[in-house]
């Protein structure tokens, strides 16, 4: 089995490989730097899926692990290969789970085999439980319960509609729902609203869509989202035990622990 690592933008695709130094990483042309790799690179551009295949088969490989953000292309940008041209412009035209199932059954139909991101990343979810010193509090443990319960219902709820893996609730109020910008977007959005009058800062809930795919494009909460919570005002942090990958836990158990950021994984 030889795996590569399809490598989008941030620093989770390098995160990742830094950690697995065997495997290839096809790193997509102004997205991610081969630069920032140790491992065997190669760049392609995200508008020729056949150089992806072509590629992937040279470097004999049989597995693709997909990690990153990848941003859709513009529609003056589509190249004019047939079957290729069809796939990417189907994407434009749809949300972003049913996007990621057209790219898997691209690959798959090719012969590849896409495996989970914890196939390669161990111990990648949060477990169970309380993290934070204010949920000592039980009015905050309380409110931070019901936002949560709330903001999970509501994206289960609109789930159907393939739109946001986050929101920003406090009670049953809602501030905003992810759309294509993602989460530290989400919270620039955010920021404008909050007043500060409320008891405690509104609550950040990041979970996968219902039927959402394991293997691509599960919801990550790393370092910076963190920082970035702490600076809009969020109180908490919401999460899925199950199916929210967490990089650089401990550094962010460590700032939680510093700090009166508070999470709680479901």
């Amino acid at each position: 089995m030889k795996i590569a690592l399809i490598a989008g933008s941030g620093n989770f695709p390098i995160y990742i490989a830094k950690d697995n130094l065997e495997i290839f990483v096809m790193c997509i042309e102004g997205l991610s730097d081969s630069n920032k790799f140790q491992n065997n690179t190669r760049t392609v551009s995200l508008l020729n899926p056949q150089l992806w295949l072509k590629t992937l088969k040279e470097n004999k490989v049989t597995h693709l692990v997909f990690a990153g953000k990848f941003k859709r292309p513009q529609n003056s940008d589509l190249p004019q290969d047939n079957k290729a041209f069809g796939m990417i412009k189907d994407i434009l035209s749809v949300g972003d789970n049913n996007a990621l199932l057209l790219i898997e059954n691209f690959f798959e139909s090719n012969g590849f085999e896409i495996l989970p991101i914890n196939s390669v990343f161990k111990n990648c979810f949060f477990p169970r439980g309380f993290y934070g010193e204010k949920f000592s509090e039980f009015n905050f443990k309380k409110y931070v319960l019901k936002s949560g319960n709330y903001g999970i219902d509501l994206l289960n709820t609109i789930s159907k509609f393939d739109i946001g893996q986050s929101l920003v609730v406090s009670g049953n109020l809602i501030y905003a729902v992810e759309g294509l910008e993602g989460t530290n977007l989400l919270l620039k959005r955010v920021k404008k609203l909050i007043n500060n009058n409320g008891m405690f800062g509104p609550v950040l809930v990041k979970i996968p869509k219902i039927g959402q795919s394991r293997k691509m494009d599960l919801p990550v909460v790393g370092l910076d989202t963190i920082k970035e919570c702490i600076k809009t005002g969020i109180s908490s942090v919401v999460i899925s035990s199950q199916g929210t990958i967490v990089i650089d836990q401990e550094k962010i158990k460590s700032l939680v622990s510093q700090s009166k950021m508070n999470l709680l994984s479901v």
